[in-house]
């Protein structure tokens, strides 16, 4: 008997480790270049203010922060632990280093905290730290900021996620889709830039259209095949993935829709590559900034990083940025996922776990390169932050004032790109490739969204077996 148990516990243990590595991302997530939300944690540059020690106390707290072999050597991580000593004071982090890179660090990291490994923080996104919540590996925070009369709601806003009605996690970082467009393309097709204020998926369709019509191998459109690609206006309108009684909501005419406007743009419009030339000619995800053809592009903001990188994209062409294209006129609804910090279950010193989380969360963005989660920054901060990224993209006459409208936009209500909750490695998977038969003129529509159903529940009565 016992030796069975010892069996059915590794079955478990193995099954758990399997759901938390694919909810790093989805089948295509080795394709995109790392951004702020990277699951071994962000780098950061010189930084931070004094501020007076919270406990009184002369003893100093020493944390542990989980993290790769490369990232502990380096300076953006010696100054990260720095910020939080100039913070507080008496505490203090030091790299607990696990070893291995990408998902094999993940795996290590779980397995060291269900064995009870002592760690303090943890980096996560706000997708994977609910996996984390179900398996008990991280802390409620609920008590603490009550404790502490902390005004989540004010500081972080929208960026805040909650899992079965609790806080388990303090965003420090956003990243939220965005329109890049080509200005030139624009121009030559006599159409006006976007409006942020009008700014939906209609109009997106009439400028494609329009741009389209240049010829010479020019398309309106690009987008990729990412699984958010294919659930944009659903989750823009917020349909839960799940119903009441934890089955699948596939069934919901709202999902058809989007995968019926993404096979449109390429089908039926032919405003960009159809799906089976995007595939066969394994175009790359940087398409819309390595060949100037292309009038739109919807992509998180990380993208950013690369359309500043002049010898790697050296354009003769300006760029634009505006929201992410609306499914009603004057909505601000993005697409988009947090990084922030959690308190490992395994902390002998919760309390200082979450004072230092309250720190990298709300203080990380003044530590140069960070798009910061936090909604209640004063202009003058938010002209720091987005002051470097202008003058990196002045060519292209962009200004603070687009940048912060475009992604730090105080009233932007964000939603979270990925499906979370029971089946959600599978389930991401599964919308790719469904949407690909799909896409590629394999499969109907009513099909595709049969088979994405029962699929889907399949997943979550797995799911539900091995928890």
């Amino acid at each position: 008997m016992l030796q069975a148990r010892r069996k059915f516990s590794m079955l478990v243990i193995l099954a758990l480790i399997v759901s938390l590595l694919g909810a790093c991302g989805g089948s295509n997530s080795g394709n995109k270049p790392s951004a702020s939300n990277d699951s071994n944690g962000p780098t950061a540059e010189a930084g931070g203010k004094e501020t007076d020690n919270k406990s009184g106390s002369d003893e100093v707290i020493v944390l542990k922060y989980a993290t790769t072999p490369e990232t502990a050597v380096a300076q953006s991580t010696k100054d990260l632990m720095a910020l939080v000593e100039k913070k507080l004071g008496n505490v203090r982090l030091e790299p607990l280093i696990i070893p291995g890179e990408g998902t094999d660090w993940n795996k290590k990291v779980t397995i060291s905290l269900m064995a009870g490994d002592e760690m303090d923080i943890i980096y996560q996104n706000a997708t994977t730290f609910q996996k984390f919540a179900t398996a008990n590996l991280i802390e409620p925070l609920d008590d603490w900021i009550a404790e502490d009369n902390y005004d989540v709601k004010s500081i972080y806003g929208s960026s805040m996620s909650t899992f079965n009605g609790k806080t388990y996690m303090l965003p420090a970082f956003r990243d939220v889709h965005i329109t890049m467009y080509n200005k030139d393309l624009f121009d030559r097709a006599g159409i006006p830039y976007p409006d942020n204020n009008t700014w939906t998926w209609d109009k997106y369709v009439e400028a494609a259209k329009a741009i389209s019509q240049l010829g010479d191998g020019i398309y309106g459109s690009y987008m990729l095949d990412w699984d958010p690609y294919f659930m944009f206006s659903a989750r823009q309108k917020k349909v839960p993935e799940y119903k009441e009684d934890g089955t699948s909501n596939y069934d919901d005419p709202a999902f058809a829709e989007s995968m019926k406007f993404f096979y449109d743009l390429g089908n039926e419009w032919k405003v960009q590559p159809d799906f089976i030339t995007f595939r066969s000619k394994k175009m790359p995800w940087d398409s819309f900034l390595a060949e100037g053809k292309y009038g739109m592009f919807v992509v998180g903001n990380w993208a950013l990083q690369s359309a500043m990188n002049d010898t790697q994209y050296p354009r003769n062409w300006k760029m634009g940025v505006a929201i992410m294209p609306q499914v009603n006129e004057g909505e601000k609804i993005s697409l988009g996922i947090m990084g922030g910090y959690s308190v490992a279950a395994t902390s002998k010193n919760k309390k200082a776990a979450f004072e230092a989380a309250k720190v990298l969360a709300e203080s990380q963005w003044e530590l140069p390169g960070n798009v910061p989660a936090r909604i209640d920054l004063k202009q003058e901060d938010v002209n720091a932050i987005l002051n470097p990224m202008a003058e990196k993209l002045s060519k292209d006459d962009i200004t603070v004032e687009n940048l912060r409208d475009a992604i730090l936009d105080p009233e932007m209500d964000i939603v979270n790109e990925k499906i979370v909750g029971k089946g959600m490695t599978a389930i991401t998977t599964m919308i790719t490739s469904e949407g690909e038969l799909y896409a590629s003129k394999q499969r109907s529509l009513e099909e595709t969204m049969k088979v994405l159903k029962e699929k889907s529940d399949q997943a979550i009565k797995d799911d539900n077996s091995s928890s």
